[in-house]
């Protein structure tokens, strides 16, 4: 028993190096390391301690080193994808990224020199060497292992796990909801963090979540909203306007960085719009990656503080559950909903997605041509104006339009040329809002960033004093009232309907009525909100009555925003997860048969050769694919009216048809075949 206790603390020492080293490597300072590891002594060991249990398996095994080694490599793999990812994103590993490997390995080029590629594959490959040749080379134990000494030590080993844990919740020193994802594996460590992504999914269920509660939401949150005269640009029905939204990828004010090295605006038509049209600080989930997450705010209306840290619902729930969304209420209202991404369709799974938000179509880039792309590889934004306009004019009635730009998108080689893409950007905006103008329609332009760019700088260097605000505004024909407000991305889309006098949607006119009120819960997350609204004080002043009047005043603050995000928080779950008794108990939304693209790609005829097959037609784009009795077959000839798949030889019976496949070999629409093609 007593070897088994001192093997015990030899596999302790082991952990707590191995967690120290991983540290380092997000860390990338000595200094940085020994805060963590000195400075907040509980939360190092509380790390340790949650990272014990795996190193148990040790006491079980006759083959311990090999064991220990394949445990420290997957610890220290781990511990340097972080480290990576902090230098290309800014935002740490969460278990939501193995949700997005296959997205990774497609963007290794763009992200990553050719050197640093092999380096990475020879490094997979030493990994591979070095757990053979533990396997071979490393002792193995001679005695058989008494299972009765190991379990007994193991288990005293992991109840001091357990219960040294959820001491350190319990107590304050970690926390189970993190405001800011980054700042969290600062302050909480990298396997605490983690293992809380990979645990802690979706939406918890409310303490006091059940019909009557719901029903007590409804009645008091979601009646039907009457306008005061004058409080709001009242448009005609006739009136309604198209609504554009435009999620500009990674854009920002730069001279907000008080270190800015760029002297010349490189913005100054998106900074006219923000002087002449309402605009406003937009509060984001995320800094330097996360596009899904604030995507998902905006269209939803829904708050991604309630689901698991770092969780991507595109992944997760909207998998299989189709969701009340900006689209699905705009369709309510005659809309007819289009998607456009310059990027292509299966990133983040929009593929699937777009359907489960309500969706008429999407245009991702395999239906686009003409694509002219940056030094590091993306898609220049220009395009969109084309893609915009062939939306607007696809349907006779009024089109609400959801846009995803890609241009500035990392990985960049500088901040001037960071500064270099959004100027281009800029030049975008500004093409796009002639078109729209000269268009004599009614029109809302709604463009925002959905997050800071990933650059490695702090929030004191902000002029806002914050990563987790980029820059909207609303671009209208309409002459609504030129106003400034910050709002969250969630808060969004319910701003602007109360704007044109609209009201439609679950979630939306929930914040209307919170937004229409005295108190703006916008600026931050809901962490740092609830923290700011505690410590507010009232200013100075010898009236005792005054005094306790603001008092009061700021105490009924706190409740309404309490009241705000729990209620927030309850229909978020019965939606998603709960029994959708906001419905009736039943979802009136189901996911639609969305198609691919506005233009039509038409196959005509098919030429079968001795070696080759060439299908003629029109639309066609080098990501348009021959596919045989429904498999995919080379197709490296291309032209607008003709594909050519060499080096076949068919029979003459086989099933010809085309589709789009973009990088990852998923195939999407198939196209449309002429009269006897």
């Amino acid at each position: 028993m007593k070897k088994t206790w001192i093997l015990l603390g030899k596999i302790f020492g082991l952990v707590l190096l191995l967690d120290l080293v991983i540290e380092l490597l997000s860390r990338k300072s000595l200094m940085g390391l020994f805060h963590y590891g000195i400075g907040n002594f509980p939360v190092f060991l509380a790390n340790a301690l949650l990272l014990l249990p795996p190193f148990l398996l040790i006491l079980f095994t006759r083959r311990k080193v090999f064991t220990a080694g394949i445990l420290v490599i997957i610890g220290l793999a781990m511990g340097l994808i972080n480290g990576v990812l902090l230098v290309f994103r800014t935002t740490p590993f969460t278990a939501s990224d193995l949700r997005l490997v296959k997205y990774a390995i497609s963007l290794l080029n763009t992200y990553l020199t050719w050197w640093q590629i092999v380096l990475g594959a020879v490094g997979i490959v030493l990994a591979l060497i070095l757990g053979v040749l533990l396997w071979r080379l490393a002792p193995v134990d001679s005695k058989p292992i008494c299972l009765r000494n190991s379990l007994c030590v193991a288990g005293v080993a992991l109840l001091v796990s357990w219960g040294g844990l959820h001491l350190a919740i319990l107590s304050g020193i970690l926390a189970l909801h993190f405001g800011n994802i980054g700042q969290a594996y600062q302050d909480y460590g990298f396997v605490y963090c983690f293992s809380n992504s990979l645990f802690h999914t979706g939406i918890a269920r409310p303490s006091d979540y059940d019909k009557a509660t719901v029903a007590q939401v409804e009645k008091e949150d979601l009646e039907t909203i009457e306008l005061e005269a004058g409080e709001t640009y009242s448009l005609s029905e006739y009136q309604t306007p198209n609504i554009i939204m435009i999620q500009l990828e990674s854009f920002f004010d730069p001279m907000l960085w008080e270190n800015n090295p760029v002297e010349k605006d490189p913005i100054p038509f998106f900074r006219y719009l923000m002087e002449h049209f309402p605009s406003g600080y937009l509060s984001v989930p995320s800094v330097g990656a996360g596009t899904a997450n604030t995507e998902f705010e905006c269209i939803t209306g829904m708050n991604l503080d309630f689901f698991g840290p770092g969780e991507y619902p595109y992944k997760t729930v909207l998998q299989k559950t189709a969701c009340e969304s900006m689209a699905f209420d705009m369709k309510n209202l005659g809309y007819h909903t289009h998607a456009i991404h310059d990027n292509e369709a299966t990133f983040y799974d929009r593929h699937k997605i777009f359907a489960q938000l309500g969706f008429d179509d999407f245009t991702p880039i395999e239906y686009m041509y003409d694509v002219e792309r940056n030094p590091t590889g993306w898609c220049k934004d220009k395009i969109l104006v084309e893609e915009i306009e062939k939306a607007l004019d696809s349907s006779v009635g009024q089109d609400f339009i959801y846009t995803i730009s890609v241009q500035g998108h990392g990985k960049y080689p500088s901040f001037e040329y960071y500064c270099q893409q959004i100027h281009e950007m800029d030049g975008f905006v500004k093409k796009l809002v002639r078109m729209l103008n000269a268009r004599k329609e009614p029109m809302v332009l709604v463009m925002y960033g959905d997050h800071l760019p990933g650059f490695e700088w702090t929030a004191d260097e902000m002029k806002n004093k914050s990563l987790f605000q980029t820059n909207y505004v609303i671009w209208n024909n309409l002459n609504l009232p030129v106003q400034k407000r910050d709002v969250e991305s969630y808060q969004l889309s319910a701003y602007v309907q109360e704007l044109l006098n609209l009201h439609e949607g679950t979630m939306f006119c929930f914040h209307q009525k919170y937004m229409r009120g005295e108190n703006d819960f916008s600026g931050e997350s809901t962490e740092q909100r609830t923290k700011a609204m505690g410590e507010q004080t009232s200013e100075e002043s010898t009236d005792t009555e005054s005094m306790f009047a603001e008092e009061e005043e700021n105490g009924q603050n706190i409740d309404q925003n309490e009241t705000y995000l729990s209620n927030m928080q309850l229909l978020e779950y019965d939606i998603l997860y709960g029994d959708q008794e906001v419905y009736g108990g039943t979802s009136p939304y189901q996911t639609v048969k969305m198609e691919f693209g506005i233009d039509p790609i038409i196959q005509k005829s098919t030429y079968l050769g001795k070696h080759q097959v060439i299908v003629f037609g029109s639309g066609f784009n080098s990501y348009s694919k021959i596919f045989v009795n429904g498999k995919q077959v080379d197709t490296p000839y291309w032209t607008e009216k003709r594909l050519i798949a060499p080096n076949l030889t068919l029979k003459g019976d086989e099933e010809i048809t085309v589709r789009q496949v973009g990088r990852d070999k998923v195939p999407l629409g198939t196209a449309r075949k002429a009269p006897g093609a």
